[in-house]
Order: structure tokens, then C-alpha cells, then sequence
């Protein structure tokens, strides 16, 4: 079983692909919900960090990693079970 958190620059962080996998979303629109908040939220492009990581196919895909409490702002966002 893969984690769901990692240490990065001595950060906790979670990854966007992470989160669409864990909460059963589809990877794009996680990142347009975080790409909304960015906009919209004061003070909040500090919670989460634009990376690009391979994909199954070995090509570079734009993610986002997020620390706890971008986390918990996108998390409060979904709706469901």
C-alpha cells in the first residue's frame, strides 16, 4: 500500500494525484477545484506547489503538491458518501 503523505523539504505534503485516487475523482478535475481556489482564496498559493510528474506512460503531468492545511481547504470542498 503506497502513502498517502510524503516529507518534501521537511513539509508533510499529499499530492493532487494522491487525493483524486484516495476520494475516487477524476486527477483533472482535482486540479481545476485547487487551480479555483488558488484564484479565488486569499492567502492560499502558499498551501499548495505546481509540479510536474511522470504518469504510468512516462510522460510529464502537471499535479499539485499541498500541505495540511491545503489539504483540508480542498478536502472540505467534496461532497459525498
Amino acid at each position: 500500500m503506497q502513502s498517502l503523505v510524503e516529507i518534501k523539504n521537511n513539509q508533510i505534503v499529499v499530492s493532487s494525484r494522491q487525493i483524486a485516487s484516495n476520494f475516487g475523482k477524476l486527477h483533472k478535475d482535482v486540479l481545476r477545484t485547487i487551480e479555483s481556489l488558488i484564484r479565488s482564496a486569499q492567502n492560499c498559493a502558499n498551501l499548495f506547489y505546481e509540479r510536474s510528474l511522470p504518469d504510468s506512460y512516462g510522460r510529464n503531468q502537471k499535479c499539485f503538491l499541498m500541505n495540511r492545511d491545503g489539504f483540508s481547504l480542498l478536502a472540505m470542498g467534496f461532497t459525498g458518501k
